[in-house]
């Protein structure tokens, strides 16, 4: 993958957080080291094995987890986020079209 997962898992988390303060709610430390170990027991993963998209993954944490009925899109989650969304989604396409 051409994406530091390290750096795009705390842009994700750091896109999350935002959005959450924008409807008033604090995500607690405790909840955000959970966030960021699923993500990255999601996105370490090889791509083959990767069954959600980094959104979904933080949909389902909010949902359950946290049982806030949102759903968040990629754009929510900021313009830095947004681009390693993409960079992620088509990383993966390259590499499952070249298998």
């Amino acid at each position: 993958m051409n994406l530091d997962t390290s750096s795009f898992i705390k842009n994700l988390i750091a896109g999350t957080i935002d959005y959450l303060k924008e409807i008033n709610f604090d995500l607690g430390l405790k909840h955000e080291k959970k966030l960021e170990s699923v993500l990255m027991s999601e996105l370490n993963k090889d791509f083959e094995l990767q069954r959600k998209t980094p959104t979904q993954i933080i949909n389902t944490f909010l949902n359950e987890d946290l049982e806030l009925n949102i759903r968040l899109t990629p754009n929510d989650l900021g313009e830095q986020a947004l681009d390693q969304i993409i960079l992620w989604g088509i990383s993966k396409a390259k590499h499952l079209d070249g298998k």
